[in-house]
């Protein structure tokens, strides 16, 4: 399993899932939707369109497992709405109230941490090279630079899945993940393919799959199989 370390050198934002464009709460942590998309572009940079589009299912199938992150900020941003008359608005402390009112349209937050951190294994082909590759995970304006890969036996600090029989008294979280929905053969996939993603299809039409997490200390390698989140 390889551990992937991006840092961070701006402020990180990712909206959730459910909020809309102009009142954002953000995702202190990537999803599985990200990191694979994040591929994905890399792959289509570096190999073309074609061959990505044919080593789709490998990314979709790879493990893949997020890091909670152990330290963090998050701070909200005002959404403006800039006009000419925005522009010539006369400004002071005594009229804040009065601009922010007429010319403020929406919030989002950025989450200031240091690093972005996941697990992978090695299914994809050239997945160094295209780890390597990415500069952005989360918005446009997430930007991220390669710190470090390395393989381990164990990880930490990862996001599982909950289920009833752990109880409640715990954090969870939501993770996303692109759906699959194989048919009674086996041999059709009628979740997330490759024009449901691809950013200039026409037939674009995302399928996520939503789970609920809780923070697994610290976990062996060969401690789990089949699916990412069964232990």
């Amino acid at each position: 399993m390889l551990k992937v370390t991006y840092k961070v050198p701006a402020l990180f934002s990712l909206k959730k899932f459910n909020d809309s464009h102009l009142l954002a709460r953000s995702y202190e942590y990537p999803m599985l939707t990200t990191i694979r998309g994040a591929i994905l572009s890399s792959m289509i940079e570096r190999k073309g369109k074609v061959y990505a589009e044919k080593m789709f299912r490998n990314i979709k199938n790879a493990q893949i497992f997020i890091q909670y992150p152990k330290e963090y900020m998050i701070n909200q941003c005002k959404i403006k709405r800039m006009s000419n008359k925005g522009y010539e608005y006369n400004y002071s402390e005594d009229t804040i109230r009065d601009w922010e009112g007429k010319y403020t349209v929406g919030m989002r937050e950025y989450v200031l941490t240091d690093k972005i951190v996941f697990y992978i294994d090695k299914s994809i082909d050239d997945i160094i090279e295209l780890l390597v590759n990415i500069d952005r995970i989360g918005d446009s304006e997430s930007l991220v630079i390669l710190e470090n890969i390395e393989e381990v036996d164990a990880m930490e600090n990862i996001l599982i899945e909950w289920n009833e029989s752990l109880g409640s008294d715990m954090d969870v979280y939501e993770l996303y993940d692109w759906e699959t929905k194989l048919n009674k053969k086996g041999d059709k996939d009628n979740g997330m393919n490759f024009n449901d993603v691809y950013i200039y299809s026409s037939k674009k039409s995302p399928k996520y799959k939503k789970r609920l997490c809780y923070v697994k200390d610290k976990i062996a390698v060969g401690d789990f199989s089949g699916d990412m989140c069964q232990l």
